[in-house]
């Protein structure tokens, strides 16, 4: 869709080389919020930093993409400041409830959503994937994630006070839409496969059982070894509108755009849908792509060629 003066403006960097191994990794996009602090972002780009050092390692050993994506993945979900794992934002009632998926580059794809033990919801998602004949299960309890080799533990354990702060806030002033870190990432190995994992908690003080784009392939998660590995963040409900991560996809693999020209033509579709967030993209040949039409977005890459982290 043609951008227009009302469109807000997309910005779009890139990553890496033509070919190569290659991490790219987000953790959420939006406004940076009244408590945004120095420290906060110190601490952001350290867990950034983790998160691209854990993917990026087993890369460099040869592993296979999804191991990477699933790598960074689970540090991110470990670390209370985004919002996936620990950390989550809550429903309306004071609970976490968080979506994840897998996706790679043969169309094999597992996703979960509203899972509440979960240690790493991304690891259900991959149990979802290569354990099952299914593509998506919707709130799997702890007796099936267990089944499956999933690490469990108490709802309580993904609860943190910042975010009862922010249920507190949400409640109490309108209910504004709050962005915090859904987390996503996407990988390129030494065979020159591609997979994408996105990992979250959702909308702060959103109704019981409301699922996002995330754990919806072609909505906020996809991957196509002719095209490319997308992984989603923003208002989830104009990403799925937009069917954004296949939107890019497409356009690359049938309409013939550059990435980049992918990633910010289907943003301006999530502003047509009055939503705003941000993607990052690896398309099978090319370099990465970070992109974002939102004020902020918490993103870094790895490749041989260097790296960046920002927050």
């Amino acid at each position: 869709m043609p951008q227009t003066t009302s469109t807000p403006h997309v910005v779009r960097e890139f990553a890496g080389s033509e070919d190569g191994i290659l991490l790219v990794i987000h953790a959420g996009a939006g406004n940076r919020g009244k408590h945004d602090s120095p420290e906060r972002r110190a601490q952001a780009e350290q867990d950034l930093r983790r998160a691209l050092e854990a993917g990026y390692t087993l890369l460099e050993q040869g592993a296979p993409a999804q191991d990477a994506v699933c790598a960074a993945i689970r540090v991110m979900e470990d670390a209370p400041e985004f919002n996936a794992g620990r950390g989550a934002a809550l429903t309306s009632t004071g609970l976490a409830q968080m979506d994840a998926c897998l996706m790679t580059d043969d169309g094999e794809v597992g996703a979960v959503a509203g899972v509440t033990t979960a240690r790493n919801p991304i690891d259900a998602a991959r149990a979802v994937k290569e354990q099952t004949k299914h593509v998506l299960f919707a709130v799997p309890d702890t007796a099936q994630l267990e089944s499956w080799g999933v690490a469990t533990c108490e709802p309580d354990y993904f609860i943190t006070p910042d975010r009862q702060r922010s249920l507190a806030e949400a409640q109490a002033d309108g209910d504004e839409w709050e962005k915090h870190g859904t987390i996503g990432a996407v990988a390129r190995d030494a065979e020159g496969h591609i997979a994408a994992a996105t990992s979250t908690g959702g909308i702060t003080n959103q109704l019981p059982g409301r699922v996002g784009d995330t754990p919806l392939p072609g909505c906020g998660t996809y991957a196509n070894g002719e095209s490319a590995a997308v992984s989603c963040t923003g208002i989830g409900e104009a990403f799925i509108k937009a069917t954004a991560a296949r939107q890019v996809a497409d356009r690359i693999n049938y309409g013939g755009q550059d990435p980049a020209d992918a990633a910010a033509a289907a943003l301006d579709d999530v502003a047509a849908h009055h939503g705003e967030g941000g993607m990052i993209v690896i398309p099978a040949h090319g370099r990465g792509v970070l992109a974002f039409n939102s004020e902020m977005m918490n993103r870094g890459w790895r490749s041989p060629d260097g790296e960046s982290v920002q927050s």
